[in-house]
């Protein structure tokens, strides 16, 4: 029995000195994940889809942003419009100060449109969208004039006789 305790004794430090460097070895191969173990970056993007920023941000985080209300918000607002369902092909719901130019995707921020209303406000939007980028106007005359898209003079078409 004694000679049992001094081999355990003797190979003390060997199993000591042989947990040391197993949890060394180990301390440094955890630094260095295998592929397959790392978590997936949603921010990234997917690898196959094209490059949208042109190019020209390189290494950029690349995110979506919501740009037209979903299906279920879509409902709801027809619902508070009390638009009957057979009329709502006639209709669009769409961001009444739109993400583009700095709104919000909140359901407060949903109107429901006449497609033909739609298509002047969108063409009001896009030309907001140009001055912005040009720097003619600030964000927040943007956000007005959006706002009184139908008023504004961008969605009054000039006609010569």
């Amino acid at each position: 029995m004694e000679m049992l305790d001094t081999r355990c004794a003797a190979s003390e430090p060997k199993t000591l000195k042989c947990l040391v460097i197993f949890f060394v070895a180990s301390a440094l191969c955890l630094s260095s994940l295998p592929v397959w173990a790392k978590d997936k970056n949603p921010y990234k993007g997917a690898k196959n889809n094209p490059d949208r920023s042109g190019g020209s941000r390189s290494g950029a985080l690349f995110t979506t942003e919501k740009k037209r209300p979903d299906k279920a918000e879509r409902n709801a607002v027809f619902e508070d419009y009390r638009i009957a369902k057979e009329l709502r092909k006639n209709y669009v719901a769409e961001y009444r100060v739109p993400v583009s130019l700095g709104g919000s995707n909140a359901y407060s921020n949903i109107e429901a449109l006449l497609k033909t209303q739609a298509k002047i406000k969108h063409r009001v939007q896009k030309e907001l969208q140009e001055k912005l980028k040009r720097k003619e106007i600030s964000l927040d005359e943007a956000q007005l004039r959006i706002l009184n898209w139908q008023t504004d003079p961008l969605s009054v078409r000039v006609t010569t006789p």
